[in-house]
């Protein structure tokens, strides 16, 4: 059984390579904005009254609730037999340390492969405009950390199909 975590900053174009990767893999795909925005979008005033639930004020409540979920979904796709591409930032998680082992546990038994999207602030920048989401408004399109975990490293520029070959090739 088979575990992708594809990782990267706003804009490195995860849900994409992760939607891809999914259907070339015949694995489940679980996307941290498909799982909880949606609910956190309907809860928006409640949550962020007159703001938005992705504010840095909410994050210490917010992350951890949209991880949590993100984990059980994966877990239960993983005891039910299901490969699966988890999709989100990790930002935390791929630091190592407690984060990393909470997610790896969710994961086991399957086989985890890191996949890093290595994207330059320009072409971020360029993906999270065209998007035009409001959760992006106070997305600052930095040079971001490479994982502290074993990862494939993945060039955000090259065409999706070529992306899934070489994560597959590393696997």
């Amino acid at each position: 059984m088979r575990a992708f975590v594809v990782a990267g900053p706003a804009g490195a174009g995860k849900s994409t390579l992760g939607s891809a990767l999914a259907r070339r893999a015949g694995a489940a795909l679980v996307d941290l904005d498909t799982v909880t925005n949606p609910l956190l979008d309907a809860l928006r005033e409640v949550v962020a009254p007159g703001g938005h639930w992705n504010d840095d004020a909410l994050r210490p409540v917010v992350r951890p609730a949209r991880y949590a979920t993100l984990r059980a979904t994966a877990s239960a796709q993983v005891t039910a037999g299901v490969d699966v591409v988890l999709v989100a930032p990790f930002t935390a998680e791929l630091a190592g340390g407690p984060a990393w082992d909470e997610l790896a546990t969710a994961l086991s038994p399957a086989a985890v492969t890191v996949v890093w999207l290595d994207a330059s602030p320009e072409l971020r920048a360029a993906r999270v405009r065209a998007r035009g989401e409001a959760r992006d408004a106070a997305t600052v399109p930095a040079p971001a950390p490479s994982p502290g975990v074993p990862h494939v490293r993945v060039d955000a520029a090259l065409a999706t199909d070529d992306q899934v070959s070489h994560v597959l090739g590393d696997c």
